[in-house]
């Protein structure tokens, strides 16, 4: 599992996430010519060694038409609130929010569920290119979900673990560790947002970066990564793993493991890991990725922004791993973290429950993206420009 939502120091502001709406009479949007062979020969011409690019027909995209591309089309709205009104970069070109305009609108003019129009669209307005790594090989692929916890806005001899706001960090300093503190380094002035049941579901919520706590009171309150101490993650089944203490690295060997100890020796096992992940009450139904934006359960994917910009479509295929399904899919580059780095590196969100729990669990497996290039004359002419003597 990886820290999917938790490796930026906070979450940008909300942005608006939907486009302005058009009468139907004004749609009649038109990408620029280009062929697939034209924008292969500008990016074999001006692509850098080392992240090696090649157009390709969307045709030829394994399970592209088995896919049911609408369902992707929510996640697209969502990051054109802010494509629309922010510079981004695709496969080493500057992007405009000019680029987008015509995009996005034509994107919103689709008919809800109807595949053919979506399919249609995306192959009409982008062209896949395939992104291998810098020896040309595939990259990692995993899978996160939101946390399930049980909780309580008061502490009890149950409810005793407690989830803190984060208490920020002026001039990026560091903040105490986990072992400090739980011994209370935070100060009086840092109170709990809740409490919960268990050191492992709070653990598993810092992994996922997001989740659903049910409160004893009937309610459900959503919480979101809000900023992080500043001290290196340190995975715990790895460490409790190279000990002997666990059998194996799943997170249900270390929920059982630490359900057996004594407290004091349950707080020492969790100690080895020294960062502690700070939350905030969220807003909203769905998560927030580090886009800004609602993440998308199936269709929303966290990668590298150093090498693949938040907000790009990409057409993911996974093999099937142990334990795991096939994924041919297409997502939108939404979220971010800490174990995701890379020119090919992705972290699947699959949503909450249990359902979410047992896909993300079993996607691990290594893969390959091609990123939909807008055909925009802008892009275009940038390509073109660069391939020229």
């Amino acid at each position: 599992m990886t820290l999917a939502a938790c490796a930026m120091d906070g979450q940008p502001a909300a942005v608006q996430t939907s486009v302005p709406s058009v009468p139907s009479a004004t749609l009649a949007y038109e990408p620029p010519e280009s062929t697939v062979e034209e924008l292969d020969e500008i990016l074999r011409s001006s692509s850098p060694r080392r992240a090696p690019r090649t157009a390709v027909n969307p045709n030829i995209l394994p399970g592209w038409s088995q896919d049911q591309q609408a369902e992707a089309i929510p996640a697209l709205l969502n990051s054109c609130g802010v494509l629309s009104h922010q510079r981004m970069l695709a496969i080493g070109v500057d992007a405009t929010p000019d680029d987008w305009v015509d995009v996005c609108l034509a994107a919103a003019a689709l008919p809800p569920d109807d595949q053919g129009a979506a399919r249609r669209f995306f192959e009409q307005w982008f062209t896949p290119v395939k992104v291998e790594t810098e020896n040309g090989g595939n990259g990692r692929f995993t899978g996160y979900y939101e946390a399930q916890l049980r909780g309580s806005r008061k502490p009890s001899q149950r409810y005793n673990v407690p989830i803190y706001g984060y208490p920020g960090r002026p001039g990026g300093k560091t903040l105490p560790t986990r072992a400090q503190i739980a011994r209370g380094a935070l100060g009086k002035g840092v109170k709990p947002l809740l409490w919960v049941d268990s050191e492992f579901d709070a653990y598993v919520l810092e992994i996922q970066g997001s989740g659903r706590v049910h409160m004893d009171d009937g309610s459900v309150v959503g919480i979101g990564y809000a900023g992080q101490n500043g001290h290196r993650f340190v995975d715990l089944t790895a460490v409790l793993s190279r000990k002997g203490a666990i059998a194996d690295r799943s997170f249900e060997s270390l929920r059982r493991y630490l359900e057996r100890l004594p407290p004091a020796r349950r707080q020492a096992a969790m100690n080895y890991n020294p960062s502690q992940v700070f939350f905030k009450l969220r807003d909203g139904k769905n998560p927030v990725g580090a886009q800004g934006v609602p993440l998308v359960a199936g269709r929303s994917l966290a990668v590298d922004p150093r090498h693949v910009p938040l907000g790009s479509l990409l057409w993911l295929h996974v093999p099937k791993g142990p334990g795991g399904d096939e994924v041919r899919r297409l997502v939108v580059a939404q979220d971010t973290g800490g174990a995701i780095s890379g020119p090919v590196r992705g972290d699947v969100f699959w949503g909450h429950g249990d359902e979410a729990r047992g896909r993300a669990l079993a996607t691990n497996a290594s893969g390959q993206y091609y990123m939909l290039v807008p055909k925009t004359n802008t892009i275009l002419a940038q390509l073109s420009a660069r391939a020229t003597p």
